[in-house]
């Protein structure tokens, strides 16, 4: 019964495997031509790229928070400064804005903190590529060998004769 059940099964599987293997693949259509699509692809990518610094820069004057004209950033003292700033910087990285999302992740590398790993590495995968520069920069001082955790000296458990 066993062998007959076995049998069954494999002849189950040899058949749909061989269904699935009859199936045409998808193909090309004839008129599509590579030519005109990427022409197309590198008119809209020279409109995207020539808008790009525009807005950059007007987003900058907007808000009036330039690079040129920020204070320098002064790390926070306590603990509740700390949470804080923690708060605020999540708050932009959520918002759609790559300029909120670009100051965020300069001020979280300015501010070199372990607690801000997360959030820069959610900036490497920004759709934006100066916020993905700058989570690079950033997350730059974070690489390299990681800090040997202390040795605890730990005692044996009681019963350390009798076990083999």
């Amino acid at each position: 019964m066993n062998q007959l059940l076995a049998g069954g099964a494999a002849l189950v599987l040899v058949i749909v495997l061989w269904s699935l293997g009859r199936r045409p693949g998808k193909t090309l259509l004839s008129s599509t031509d590579a030519t005109s699509v990427a022409a197309i692809n590198r008119a809209q990518l020279g409109l995207v790229q020539d808008s790009s610094p525009q807005q950059n820069l007007e987003t900058q004057a907007g808000s009036g928070k330039g690079t040129g004209d920020l204070a320098p950033f002064q790390p926070p003292v306590s603990s509740a400064e700390r949470i804080s700033l923690e708060r605020r910087l999540r708050e932009a990285m959520d918002q759609g804005n790559p300029g909120q999302r670009l100051e965020a992740v300069r001020v979280a590398g300015q501010w070199g903190h372990a607690s801000v790993l997360p959030l820069l590495r959610r900036g490497l995968r920004d759709a934006d590529s100066l916020v993905v520069e700058a989570a690079a920069t950033a997350i730059e001082r974070h690489r390299g060998a990681t800090r040997p955790s202390p040795a605890q000296v730990a005692r044996p458990p009681r019963n350390v004769a009798r076990m083999r």
